[in-house]
């Protein structure tokens, strides 16, 4: 039974799931504030774990930043994917149809919402939470593995379509690190290397914004170019088993790939083709160093 067949067959099974129609908020949205709603001493319920929503066309679905704590599965219609750009507009990158989902990424790892989702015609979608894809496991043998594998090949292609460097990779090599790269997390203000410390990993930036900076005798600070979405760091440590040679820090949450050292040099140190790759981009940046540490200390 493919994936969408056991969808159907657990909406079946929810007959009395809330459908909500145009205008209404979704069961994850913030509790109603109007008279009669829970006050503080009373919790509202639970959402349910699976749930209809009839939606019309130009609806947002969800927001891109946005905390997750449900996915979706497209019954009927179609939706934008939409992401934003430097510029603060969006721009659609694909489309949805039905028996696809969204969504799986933010509820599974505990990270943002990596894009904007608006409905292009009237749609019908199944919102399902935590609760809801236990029991899509226990009842219908859907795996949260298999939608884990889904979001990991998201993640790699929103890394394909910003960072050059991985793009250019053969495809067996993009195949290997989408297969060994970890989504996670991070929120504003953590630090994921530091100056003169060794680093435990190879980054991508998948959304937000990071600082880097070298932190001079005196205790100045002199700023690098900031990180944006789709930027690569943290090669120099592992290639060359140096410390790191400046500090970085989030500016907002951020959404990250993570390849741990010991599986990067087990997997791919004898890559050339990454190797060869990620050597050009840690001589540019030990250059930068240089000339920064050049400067009045």
């Amino acid at each position: 039974m493919s994936l969408f067949a056991r969808l159907q067959a657990l909406l079946s099974a929810h007959p009395s799931a809330p459908a909500t129609s145009a205008g209404q908020t979704p069961a994850t949205s913030a509790a109603p504030t109007a008279a009669g709603a829970p006050t503080d001493a009373e919790a509202a319920p639970a959402p349910p774990p699976v749930c209809t929503r009839y939606l019309p066309a130009g609806q947002i679905v969800v927001r891109e930043g946005d905390p997750g704590h449900s996915m979706f599965v497209v019954l009927e219609g179609r939706v934008a994917v939409l992401r934003g750009g430097d510029n603060g507009a969006n721009t659609e990158v694909g489309r949805l149809g039905a028996g696809e989902f969204f969504g799986e990424l933010a509820l599974l790892t505990g990270t943002q919402r990596t894009a904007t989702i608006v409905t292009v015609e009237d749609a019908v979608l199944l919102e399902l939470t935590q609760a809801g894809v236990r029991e899509l496991g226990k009842d219908y043998g859907v795996k949260g593995e298999q939608m884990q594998v889904t979001a990991r090949e998201r993640l790699l292609a929103d890394a394909l379509r910003s960072n050059p460097l991985i793009a250019a990779l053969p495809p067996e090599v993009q195949h290997e690190l989408g297969d060994a790269f970890v989504p996670c997390t991070v929120p504003a203000g953590e630090t994921l290397l530091t100056r003169g410390q060794p680093g435990d990993a190879l980054y991508v930036l998948i959304r937000g914004q990071c600082e880097v900076f070298h932190t001079h005798g005196d205790g100045r600070q002199s700023p690098y170019p900031t990180l944006e979405e789709g930027a690569l760091f943290g090669e120099i440590s592992l290639l060359r088993s140096r410390l790191a040679t400046a500090t970085v820090r989030t500016v907002t949450p951020c959404t990250l790939l993570k390849l741990e050292r010991d599986v990067f040099k087990k997997a791919f140190l004898g890559q050339p083709d990454l190797r060869g790759a990620l050597v050009r981009l840690g001589l540019e940046r030990l250059k930068h160093t240089m000339e920064v540490m050049g400067g009045p200390t």
